[in-house]
């Protein structure tokens, strides 16, 4: 018997053999193609198919397992239809004279390649959604390309690579028992509709990978992340005992429009964490009760110049009215070397992960920092808008935060431009420096955010992103709890809000520690909103 470890994506636990659902990658050769005209004719012509298509599985996701999911494809066609994507397709033609097979699988390992290397997590995610895209498009251009893995015959634990979600949403449920993946991450939208289909699963367990064998003996934890290989009778009796936690799909619609409380009255608000604007149908659809987290980082990304003010202003104000007054927190972009930001440019450092990021990097370039927060004042007009500062390790940068907060306003009102005087100004506790001067940032700050993922990843000194190290990277290590409470208790003293967002956020297994520390809310991935929802109901 062997037990690894990886992250645990959709709840339940199954029991079973392997199926080893290793795809043969499509390795296209450079081919010349008839003439650059017919190519690109070919091209714009599997463009519209694969919208046909994508437009088809959105509409039967939606009447499967609702709205939220649906949006997964409306998303895929956002992406499909992005400029960059199709330019870059449209250039290996032009300039290489290359086949339209080839240059949408050059173009699609490109943009891929581009997502994988991102730090952040959601960013990183978006690289099965390129794949999909990529496969859809090759498999309409030649049909013996990009065709979908043959499934198990019978009831099996499905291992492989990855996954992608039209591979998900296609799963036959009478013999796919449980996913199993060598990468991937709970925030994907694979991830997402494994979930909402009641698979469970299990992702990113790295190198770990070869260990699995074909038709081994397996039991795949989808609320731990734990995977036994060959389990002894004694393991395998605790197993299948084990009580399923994971609701249908119907009893959790059941549940829009009712509070987060538990039996005995407590009360938890659960938020939605979004990357960008189109994310917010999402994140509507999944009856969160507001945005704990926007990482505002995503305006700059993929593109020339810097987003200026009117842009975020517009940004900021669509998504305060689309929420109706639900609450919305902006935090302010995490920009750093370490960040894919080809508007800036930034100075090489030999350790980005721990260099001039974040809030550090707003203070050293306080023109930037001034646009973003003018544009946050003048939104604020719209709904009810709070501001979260990153990577912060000291009462100073706080201290400096809220002046430039009170000068953009101050600039604001001198020109006669409508906003607010003010917003709460929160600290992201996402070091181990920010939890143990809790009590000292309590005092300047207006509430806490604690951001479990990159905490856990700089308390335990393990590369979140690294498979290698997804057995040390265990957000429920006593060290990072500690730090949890440090900061959970410091809040409470000050007698201002605390949020947890991140992983463990979205670990109903938390849950009790959470509501017996006194965490105001959680920030988690729309698509875990009802089923965190559900626990907390069903809770003393």
């Amino acid at each position: 018997m062997k037990k690894i470890r990886g992250i645990a994506t959709s709840g339940g636990v199954a029991v079973g053999p392997l199926f080893l659902a290793e795809e043969k990658p499509d390795q296209i050769p450079l081919r010349a193609g008839k003439s650059a005209g017919e190519e690109l004719r070919r091209v714009n012509q599997a463009r519209e198919q694969a919208e046909e298509q994508l437009s088809a599985l959105s509409a039967q996701t939606m009447e499967r397992v609702g709205r939220e999911c649906s949006m997964i494809f409306q998303i895929h066609i956002m992406m499909l239809e992005d400029d960059d994507y199709y330019d870059a397709i449209c250039r290996i033609i032009q300039k290489q004279g290359a086949c339209a097979e080839y240059a949408v699988w050059k173009a699609g390992r490109q943009f891929a390649a581009m997502f994988a290397g991102m730090e952040d997590e959601y960013m990183r995610a978006r690289m099965a959604d390129v794949e999909d895209i990529g496969k859809r498009m090759l498999h309409l251009l030649n049909p013996a390309l990009g065709a979908m893995p043959r499934g198990p015959e019978k009831r099996a634990v499905v291992a492989a690579p990855f996954v992608t979600p039209s591979q998900v949403l296609a799963m036959d449920r009478s013999t796919v028992i449980a996913v199993l993946t060598q990468g991937g991450s709970r925030s994907s939208h694979s991830a997402i509709l494994a979930r909402a289909l009641g698979i469970p699963a299990v992702t990113a367990i790295g190198v770990e990978y070869s260990q699995l064998k074909n038709e081994a003996a397996v039991i795949v934890d989808g609320f731990t992340g734990d995977v036994v290989i060959d389990p002894d009778e004694k393991t395998l009796s605790l197993y299948r005992g084990k009580k399923q936690l994971q609701s249908s799909r119907e009893e959790l619609e059941k549940l829009r429009g009712k509070p987060a409380q538990t039996l005995g009255g407590r009360r938890l608000h659960i938020y939605a964490n979004i990357w960008k604007q189109s994310d917010l149908p999402i994140v509507l659809a999944s009856d969160a009760e507001g945005i704990g987290l926007f990482r505002t980082e995503s305006l700059y990304r993929d593109r020339t110049s810097l987003p200026g003010e009117e842009e975020q202003f517009a940004v900021y104000r669509s998504i305060l009215e689309k929420m109706k007054g639900r609450p919305v927190t902006l935090r302010t972009a995490s920009l750093g070397s370490h960040r894919q930001i080809s508007c800036l440019a930034f100075a090489e450092e030999d350790n980005p992960a721990m260099g001039l990021r974040g809030i550090r990097y707003s203070l050293e370039h306080p023109d930037i920092l001034e646009t973003q927060l003018r544009a946050a004042l003048r939104a604020a007009l719209y709904g009810k808008l709070g501001l979260l500062l990153p990577m912060v390790t000291s009462e100073e940068e706080v201290r400096q935060a809220r002046a430039c907060l009170r000068e953009a306003a101050r600039a604001l009102q001198a020109e006669g431009t409508p906003c607010r005087e003010s917003v709460p100004l929160g600290v992201m506790i996402e070091t181990p420096a920010s939890a143990v001067i809790a009590g000292d940032l309590a005092k300047v700050a207006d509430f806490f955010s604690i951001g479990t993922n990159t905490l856990t990843q700089y308390t335990l000194a393990a590369d979140r992103s690294n498979p290698s190290l997804s057995t040390l990277y265990d957000f429920r290590h006593p060290a990072v709890l500690q730090l949890v409470r440090e900061a959970v208790f410091a809040a409470k003293n000050a007698g201002i809000p605390v949020s947890v967002c991140g992983d463990a956020a979205a670990d109903p297994l938390m849950l009790d520690f959470y509501l017996n520390l006194g965490v105001n809310a959680l920030s988690v991935a729309p698509s875990s909103v009802l089923e965190l929802r559900r626990v907390v109901r069903e809770m003393h």
